[in-house]
């Protein structure tokens, strides 16, 4: 797996906005967050992180964990996910990482170097909204944030059809607890 820290968060914050925007898909504001969790929490699970950590994460990240994509002014779609240093990606690779309240020392914060992509979540309440958040994660897995390493943990059944055959992630070698990843872009092209 590759260790080398890729990107500033500065730098890929833009970078995000900007692979995101073809798909109306935009940087939530800190008046949405409450907005946005609720419905993930609807289409998910309640048991998803608390409207705290994820302003918490989005905060820390600066702006850069929390997208939401909207139809006739209604919040009808989220995209969220953690950056993480050295340490998060660590902590996730160990298991230690804690998904529903992320360790502020495992969060890349702005102009700190981004070692790992954790996908937090992906919800939508319609077929344009779900299209705009899958095409958009699909859009930064393959720019933005393809030279990283990419984990997640799908909860429910159409999150592991989405990262399986959708995104493209696999089991993580060695995890016990559905941990799935994705390799770094020039890893997946070199095999």
């Amino acid at each position: 797996m590759n260790r080398d820290p890729i990107r500033a968060t500065t730098g890929l914050s833009d970078r995000l906005r900007r692979d995101l925007a073809p798909f109306e898909v935009r940087p939530a504001e800190p008046g949405e967050v409450a907005a946005a969790r609720s419905l993930a929490a609807q289409l998910i699970s309640d048991g998803i992180v608390t409207t705290e950590d994820l302003d918490r994460v989005h905060r820390l990240t600066g702006g850069a964990a929390l997208y939401v994509t909207e139809e006739d002014g209604a919040l009808c779609g989220v995209l969220a996910f953690v950056l993480l240093n050295a340490a998060g990606r660590e902590a996730v690779r160990s298991g230690s990482f804690e998904a529903r309240a992320p360790d502020a020392r495992h969060v890349a914060g702005p102009g700190e170097a981004v070692c790992a992509f954790y996908g937090w979540g992906v919800a939508a309440t319609t077929k344009v909204s779900a299209r705009r958040v899958v095409d958009g994660a699909r859009a930064i897995m393959s720019g933005a944030v393809g030279p990283l390493p990419k984990f997640a943990r799908p909860t429910t059944e159409a999150g592991h059809r989405l990262m399986r055959e959708r995104l493209g992630f696999v089991d993580l070698p060695g995890s016990r607890d559905g941990l799935v990843w994705q390799a770094p872009l020039e890893q997946q092209v070199a095999a």
